[in-house]
């Protein structure tokens, strides 16, 4: 049976060996002491060349150089000290976040630009246990992301509190009134969640008033069966102060949760929010962090070193469905640092806007980021395509970055709410959810308030170090006039702006886009960067 994840260990003895542990099933370990790293690698690129020669990928008079190879690590476990520069061989290995050291090792300073920052290395406490490191890193280290939410519009309401709800859109469901001196359910979410092999973090958006009390009864069905509970816990108010995680249970197939209630006042309940856990070491992925704000509303970010040369390049995900971040491999190849930004909320996100609280946030990682970098405003290039253009322009006063990168932007949303009925009818009804959710309800004004939003941000600037990359759909649906606004407000000034035009609606063409947006990612990297990509 192939293993799903490889671990290397480089100290002094190997603890795969040690009386009484057992490697998890899905666990590789390799081992050597800290002057065989070199030695290790030949051999991987040697074993994998003779697979890929046995399974045809390769003829075999094919002249491959041996060192051209990759071979990859799901994690590095340093125990014992190791001099930096050893690792050097390592550096295209192993991911960033994923190289850790036991309480034990003490390892030199980092250097500003060697291994350790740039894989940002973390201490892992083991105090004696291997067996639970073992089966922690085999539970953790799992390749990929997912998440997703159990949503306003599939829950089923106890008859008794039928008249106290009111649904608005898929943004929340407000239950207002006298629910009791004991708690009583509310509702249920129809479909659950499944269970996996890894922990389930789960979050719940909800506001409410002082006099109402609420807990959350999470139920997991045996596997395979219709109904039998296996396992049944609750989950307080206290205990949701901070992202809950279910750890794995045998058995399991899947989860049902139920909301009760107690008091009088007013609940607004919004998603349950889960995703594949990652137990302490990052949100979605290694490294990724989350940030809310009061009304429990998130956003995520996630930060690749990659050379620590400058630019930093800020990419905010599109619209999306699935929860999580995108963009990794695409941003990873331009071998600069990068920061990831995904938006979890509504449907497929919320354009990025958010309370005074949640954007400062935002803001305050994206400088924080540059700071430890040692990079200055001009070392910064924001960039998104779709949702993640309006984003990446929005945040442009707040960054004065040195350009933004963006294919099909938004400026005024409000107008796609506008036009729903008329332009897509039953589509992208979700923008009626961002509109209620960002300014309070989904009237004319309210659209008009949320256009003004962004154009009152905007154009606080004249953005004179700045240049804008703007492909667009000349026939765009969703905001057929944004890239026209655009350079309206730009043009009587000394903005720099490249812009490409593409025949089409808002979803068509998308691959030209894409390639247009990796260009000119290109041309700036190398002209005001003088970095040379291949």
């Amino acid at each position: 049976m192939s293993k799903d994840l490889k671990i290397l260990q480089v100290g002094e003895s190997d603890w795969s060996e040690i009386a009484g542990v057992e490697l998890p099933e899905a666990l590789d370990w390799l081992f050597c002491k800290p002057d065989e790293i070199e030695e290790l690698l030949t051999k991987e690129r040697q074993e994998k060349l003779a697979t890929m020669l046995k399974k045809g990928n390769i003829e075999e008079d094919s002249e491959i150089a041996l060192e051209e190879i990759p071979v990859s690590f799901s994690g590095v476990m340093l125990t014992s000290p190791v001099a930096e520069d050893s690792l050097a061989p390592l550096m295209d290995t192993v991911e960033a976040y994923a190289v850790f050291h036991d309480e034990k090792t003490i390892l030199e300073k980092a250097q500003k630009r060697g291994f350790f920052r740039r894989k940002v290395i973390r201490e892992l406490r083991v105090d004696g246990n291997y067996q639970q490191l073992f089966d922690y890193l085999a539970m953790n280290l799992f390749r990929g992301q997912y998440g997703a939410k159990l949503k306003i519009g599939e829950i089923d309401v106890v008859p008794d509190v039928q008249d106290k709800v009111t649904y608005f859109g898929n943004k929340e469901a407000v239950f207002e009134g006298e629910f009791g001196e004991e708690f009583t359910p509310l509702f249920s979410f129809r479909y659950g969640f499944p269970s996996f092999a890894m922990g389930i973090e789960i979050w719940q958006e909800y506001t409410k008033s002082e006099g109402v009390d609420v807990y959350w009864l999470i139920e997991g069905l045996q596997a395979g069966s219709l109904g039998d509970i296996k396992r049944r816990f609750i989950i307080s108010e206290k205990q949701f102060r901070a992202p809950y995680i279910i750890s794995p249970m045998e058995g399991v197939g899947a989860y049902n949760v139920t909301v009760y209630a107690k008091g009088a006042g007013k609940l607004s309940i919004g998603a349950l929010h889960w995703r594949y856990s990652r137990m302490g070491l990052g949100r979605f992925v290694l490294g990724g962090k989350r940030i809310a704000d009061s009304k429990r509303q998130e956003l995520f970010y996630y930060f690749n070193p990659g050379d620590m040369k400058p630019p930093l390049n800020v990419y905010f995900s599109g619209f999306r469905g699935a929860e999580g971040f995108e963009g990794f491999f695409m941003m990873k190849r331009l071998g600069a640092p990068f920061l990831l930004v995904a938006d979890p909320r509504l449907e497929g996100g919320c354009f990025y806007m958010g309370t005074k609280k949640l954007e400062e946030q935002l803001v305050a990682a994206i400088k924080g980021t540059l700071d430890d970098l040692g990079f200055a405003e001009s070392d910064l290039v924001l960039s998104g395509l779709s949702m993640g253009a309006y984003g990446a322009v929005y945040y442009a006063l707040d960054l004065q970055p040195s350009a933004v990168i963006v294919g099909k932007p938004f400026t005024n949303v409000g107008d796609t709410v506008k036009r729903l009925k008329t332009r897509r009818p039953d589509e992208f009804e979700t923008s009626s959810d961002m509109l209620a959710n960002i300014i309070g309800d989904n009237s004319y004004a309210s659209a008009e308030q949320l256009n003004e939003r962004f154009w009152k941000k905007f154009s606080q600037s004249n953005y004179p170090n700045t240049t804008f990359a703007i492909a667009y759909m000349e026939q765009d649906d969703y905001d057929g006039h944004a890239f026209e606004k655009l350079l309206s407000y730009m043009s009587d000034k000394t903005i720099h702006i490249y812009g490409k035009g593409y025949t089409g609606r808002h979803n068509d063409n998308s691959r030209s886009v894409k390639q247009w947006f990796i260009s000119q990612y290109h041309r700036l990297l190398s002209e005001k960067f003088g970095r040379r990509l291949s």
